[in-house]
């Protein structure tokens, strides 16, 4: 995985992988894209954020 700009770029491995756990999103929360390794729970959160600080609607485009 990895930031091109404002997107998270990601393939799926067509396997399981232990990265939705309550542990991972934790590690996520409140944090800025910077501040950990891409994945689509710094989006997420990232948005969630904006909305809160500037009362706006956010949107996630997911292909």
């Amino acid at each position: 995985q990895t930031y091109s700009g404002l997107f998270c770029v990601t393939v799926n491995p067509y396997k399981w992988l232990p990265v939705y756990d309550a542990e991972v999103v934790a590690a996520y929360r409140g944090k800025k894209r910077s501040e950990a390794p891409p994945h689509i729970f710094s989006i997420s959160d990232n948005a969630y954020q904006n909305m809160l600080t500037d009362r706006e609607n956010q949107s996630i485009l997911i292909t």
